[in-house]
C-alpha cells in the first residue's frame, strides 16, 4: 500500500464518498436543466461545498504524507503548492456562494491561485539537489509572458482592461504554465534528486493534472440553451474532478519516502 496510515486512508475514503455524492449531483442537474448554463449554475450550491471539502482534504492528505517524505525540502514545497491549490478552490468554489453575482471574478482569482500553485511545482520539480531552493531557469522564462501580458493589459492601449480580457488573458497564461509544468514534471530526474517511484508518480500526476485541465476548458465553452457546444461544456464540467482528484493524490505520492518501484525500497535523500 502507498499509504499505510489509518488517516490517511480516512481522508481517501472521505474524498471518494465525495466524489460519489459530487458526480451524482452533476448528473442530476444536468438531467433536471439540460444544456442550460444559468439553470445548471444556480444548481451547483451543494458541489461547491462538496468540491471545496474534497480540496481540503487534499491538502491534509498532503500534509500528512509529507510528514514521511524522502526530502525534507520536497515536503516543504510541496504543502506551499498545495495551499494555493486551496486558495485557489476557495475562490472558484466558495466566492461563488458567498457572491453568486461575482462568478467571473472568482474565476480570475481561482486562477492567478492556480498559476502560483504551478510555479511551486515548477520549481519543485527542477530542483536537483537538496541545497537547491532558488528559482531555476525556468521560473525567469516565464516572467516574460506574464510581463507582456500585464504590459498589454495596463501599460497602454494594446487590450483594454475589461473584465472578459483579463479574464481571457489570464486564462492564455495558466496555460502556459500549466503546460511547462507538465513538461518539467514529465522530465522530473529519475536517478538523481527524485527517487525513480517517485518521479513516476510526479510524471503521470503532471499529465492527469494537464488533462484535467483540458476539461476545465472545455467546460468554460459557452453556447446557445441546449446546443452541442453548451452540452459538451457541462458534460467536461461533470468529468473534471475525475481526473483533478487522482492527479493531486499522485503529485502528493510523489514526496513519500520508500515507495517500492521494480521490487526495490527507493531510499531517502541522506540514505544514497
Amino acid at each position: 500500500m502507498f499509504l499505510e496510515s489509518k488517516a490517511s486512508k480516512v481522508i481517501l475514503a472521505l474524498i471518494a464518498i465525495l466524489l460519489v455524492v459530487t458526480t451524482g449531483k452533476e448528473w442530476f442537474d444536468f438531467y433536471q436543466c439540460g444544456a442550460v448554463n444559468d439553470c445548471l449554475a444556480d444548481a451547483r450550491t451543494l458541489q461547491f461545498f462538496t468540491k471545496f471539502a474534497m480540496s481540503c482534504l487534499l491538502t491534509v492528505l498532503a500534509f500528512i504524507v509529507s510528514r514521511d517524505s524522502f526530502s525534507k525540502l520536497d515536503a516543504k514545497t510541496l504543502r506551499i503548492a498545495f495551499i494555493f491549490s486551496l486558495l485557489a478552490d476557495f475562490s472558484f468554489c466558495m466566492i461563488k456562494v458567498i457572491a453568486p453575482d461575482q462568478r467571473a471574478l472568482s474565476d480570475i482569482i481561482g486562477i492567478a491561485f492556480f498559476i502560483m500553485f504551478q510555479v511551486g511545482l515548477i520549481h519543485r520539480h527542477t530542483r536537483k539537489s537538496e541545497t537547491d531552493d532558488k528559482p531555476g531557469k525556468v521560473h525567469k522564462f516565464l516572467l516574460i509572458p506574464v510581463a507582456g501580458f500585464a504590459a498589454a493589459l495596463f501599460g497602454g492601449n494594446v487590450i483594454e482592461p475589461t473584465l472578459d480580457n483579463i479574464t481571457l488573458v489570464i486564462v492564455v497564461v495558466y496555460g502556459i504554465f500549466v503546460i511547462t509544468s507538465m513538461v518539467v514534471g514529465i522530465l522530473a530526474p529519475r536517478n538523481s534528486y527524485f527517487p525513480a517511484a517517485n518521479a513516476q508518480f510526479i510524471r503521470w500526476g503532471m499529465v492527469t493534472f494537464f488533462f484535467g485541465d483540458v476539461l476545465v476548458g472545455l467546460a468554460l465553452m459557452t453556447g446557445e440553451d441546449h446546443s452541442a457546444v453548451q452540452a459538451v461544456a457541462e458534460i467536461a464540467n461533470n468529468f473534471v474532478w475525475w481526473v483533478y482528484v487522482p492527479a493531486q493524490v499522485m503529485l502528493i505520492l510523489g514526496t513519500k519516502k520508500g515507495i517500492r518501484h521494480g521490487g526495490t525500497l527507493e531510499t531517502t535523500i541522506s540514505e544514497r
